[in-house]
């Protein structure tokens, strides 16, 4: 009985058991979910994550932001507004200001889904970085000046409006340099400038320089005493045909500043103002700001020099002070100059050298306006190795015509141009000295700057071949006489 009893108990709970096993709920992915509550039956997945609400769990959706895109080919699978990121830079195209993360927000880019084009210029529909004529004015873009910008007239006004700043740099001498810029801007409208409030000018103060494309350089140097802007109409004029000048002031040389005592050594450092000037735009051509990429330092720059500014160009192009010019001027006893003759003189003896040349291998071309020799130049002249053009007037008593016509026998071969302007003084090409001294009775200064800053982007143009350039001739006029044309 008892044993029946044992049995009989035993099939109980066997069959008990059986019937726990039959009704209890299927998991088969054992992650404590029931089958039939499981948005992934078969993958466990106890979280339970559904971020579209489509009852089909994120671990086995294939689209889990519901957006019609597979997860495997959406950027953000979990954001049903983005689903692509052409530039990988972690934001949606959909809410990026620069699609292809070319550095151009795309409602300037033209081609906003293209790293590599941004431009259209000439809006011919082949993008710039395979169109050989990008601003479609004719000229293939390996000869063209300026890519961007048509070919324009050189007998008038540029296609850029003329901006100016100053800026303030320390050379690496250790003194402060005043630096006066002129350059294509990017503003149409402002204030106009009135230089160290004296003079007004026709630039732009204080604007935007344009660097869309390269722009070549000029480097003007002033008269003694004179200051930055002494021939600044010539210097807004070239800013208008795309140019970059820039001009510093002369330490012991300007109006503000003028050191007769310190003249001598004024004379001698003048080439490193503009070399060191030179060289700090090509520091700022390199790094982020206002002139970041603007040139193209390899290609130097062409030199400007009015009065003593001339005897800077000549120097900076290849000439030498030497000894025995030095004697001779200090010699002369009918000279205004004999005691700077004798102390430059001086300070070649005492150094033990016969000659002094400070040339920068970085000028191409030379613009001598009304050009003093320092009267420490002569012979040395020939040393110039740079075409060279030379302006002066007939009626002027500081550089007289005899002075000027031995410096330009002395450049020799380096003379391409020469012209005198007729019943013209020194300060034909430097306004400020007409403020100064005045300019009664000679020519009307407007019709001075006016034909020199023709003369001034024509011989420019030639000298770095632009289209077109060979086309144009001097201008005929009769306040001008042509020495050599």
């Amino acid at each position: 009985m008892l044993r029946s009893d044992f049995t009989f108990f035993a099939s109980i709970l066997l069959l008990s058991s059986s019937l726990i096993g039959c009704i209890s709920e299927s998991d088969v992915d054992s992650d404590d979910v029931a089958d039939k509550d499981d948005n992934c039956p078969d993958i466990f997945n106890p979280i339970q994550l559904d971020y579209d609400g489509d009852k089909m769990g994120d671990l086995c959706d294939s689209d889990d932001d519901n957006d019609g895109f597979l997860d495997e080919n959406d950027s953000h699978p979990l954001d049903s507004d983005e689903s692509t990121d052409l530039d990988g830079d972690g934001i949606g195209d959909n809410s990026d200001d620069d699609i292809d993360g070319d550095g151009v927000e795309n409602f300037e880019d033209q081609y906003p889904y293209d790293s590599n084009e941004k431009w259209d210029t000439d809006s011919d529909g082949i993008p710039n970085g395979v169109d050989n004529d990008d601003d479609g004015d004719g000229w293939n873009d390996s000869v063209d000046q300026f890519d961007l910008s048509p070919v324009t007239s050189l007998l008038e006004d540029g296609p850029f409006t003329s901006g100016t700043m100053d800026v303030v740099f320390t050379s690496p001498r250790g003194h402060e340099v005043t630096l006066q810029i002129w350059f294509p801007s990017k503003e149409n409208n402002g204030d106009r400038v009135i230089y160290d409030n004296v003079l007004p000018g026709m630039a732009l103060d204080d604007t935007t320089p344009d660097c869309s494309e390269p722009r070549p350089v000029t480097i003007y140097s002033h008269g003694f005493p004179s200051i930055r802007w002494g021939s600044a109409f010539m210097m807004e004029s070239l800013a208008t045909h795309g140019f970059i000048s820039i001009a510093p002031n002369h330490r012991y040389g300007t109006v503000f500043d003028v050191d007769v005592d310190k003249l001598p050594n004024h004379i001698l450092s003048r080439p490193d103002d503009i070399m060191e000037s030179f060289d700090w735009l090509v520091s700022q051509n390199n790094i982020d700001g206002d002139l970041f990429n603007c040139i193209v330092p390899e290609d130097g720059y062409s030199m400007i020099g009015q009065s003593t500014g001339g005897y800077t160009s000549m120097m900076i192009s290849g000439a030498r002070i030497l000894s025995s010019d030095l004697e001779s001027g200090c010699s002369d006893n009918n000279s205004d100059f004999t005691g700077l003759n004798c102390e430059i003189l001086n300070i070649f003896n005492n150094t033990e050298i016969l000659e002094f040349s400070n040339p920068d291998s970085r000028v191409q071309s030379t613009i001598l306006l009304s050009p003093w020799n320092a009267s420490v130049l002569n012979n040395g002249i020939s040393n110039v190795s740079v075409p060279t053009l030379v302006l002066t007037g007939d009626s002027d008593e500081t550089t007289t015509i005899s002075q000027v016509n031995n410096t330009v026998l002395q450049l020799g071969d380096s003379i391409i141009n020469y012209a005198v302007f007729n019943n013209s003084g020194h300060y034909a090409f430097a306004p400020i000295g007409c403020l100064a001294y005045g300019c009664d009775g000679l020519l009307d200064i407007n019709i001075s700057e006016n034909l020199s800053s023709t003369i001034a982007i024509i011989y420019l143009a030639k000298q770095l071949n632009w289209p077109e350039s060979d086309n144009y001739q001097f201008p005929d006029s009769e306040h001008i006489t042509w020495k050599y044309d």
